[in-house]
């Protein structure tokens, strides 16, 4: 029977240790991306990008999703609907837009609560600091604060790779390089080349020595006439 006793005091301190977790859950990872925020803040702004790079996306490629609301910014809402029990049922709507600074998400999960996200934008250098901030009540009882340790885990690893892939999406999104602009100043035809020298112009001694023949000839012939 001690055993139980036992049992029962370790039951007891954990249930007295999960009034000492704090009830509301915070967190924030961030990535450097060498773009301007003018580049990254579409693809946060607006929801029919947000799968391109989302980390639960390939969770359950089959996940229902609609958008209603706005296209992008405050008012767009994204519902999704999966039966992946790590993704579930839920919607997040754009509660603030900020451009190319902050976009304010609130999240419903349904039963499983509410939460709040932030996308902020930090020009730094001639690239963006982006920063994935959330934030959810777990409620007053001890056990939901316990299940508030395991939740800010998997949503910072969630965070963790979804910025992961922002940052090579955005990146990778490269304007193609211009072709160089040569300047023409003529077709090389108009210029005079070593060849045309070779071919059409005659080497100064070859002229020389046509030249003294010339003179030769012509004394000879006043020569002969004088005589």
């Amino acid at each position: 029977m001690r055993w139980i006793l036992y049992i029962l005091i370790f039951l007891a301190l954990l249930v007295l240790a999960g009034f000492l977790f704090p009830r509301e859950v915070t967190l924030e990872r961030s990535v450097y991306i060498a773009k301007p925020p003018q580049a990254v803040f579409p693809y946060v702004n607006n929801f029919r990008n947000f799968n391109s790079w989302s980390p639960w996306y390939q969770l359950d490629p089959n996940t229902q999703y609609e958008y209603s609301g706005p296209e992008e910014g405050l008012g767009a809402v994204m519902s999704w609907n999966s039966d992946n029990p790590n993704v579930g049922n839920g919607s997040q709507t754009i509660t603030a837009s900020e451009p190319y600074s902050l976009v304010r998400t609130d999240l419903d999960f349904g039963g499983q609560g509410n939460a709040t996200a932030e996308f902020r934008l930090q020009p730094q250098g001639s690239g963006t600091n982006v920063t994935w901030w959330f934030s959810t009540d777990m409620g007053s009882g001890p056990i939901a604060r316990w299940m508030g340790l395991a939740v800010k885990n998997m949503v910072g690893d969630s965070y963790e790779q979804g910025l992961a892939k922002l940052k090579n999406l955005v990146e990778s999104e490269a304007a193609a390089p211009q072709p160089t602009q040569e300047i023409d100043n003529g077709s090389d035809a108009d210029l005079p080349s070593d060849s045309d020298d070779e071919m059409g112009a005659e080497p100064e001694g070859i002229e020389s020595e046509m030249e003294d023949q010339s003179l030769e000839e012509e004394g000879e012939e006043l020569i002969e006439e004088n005589q």
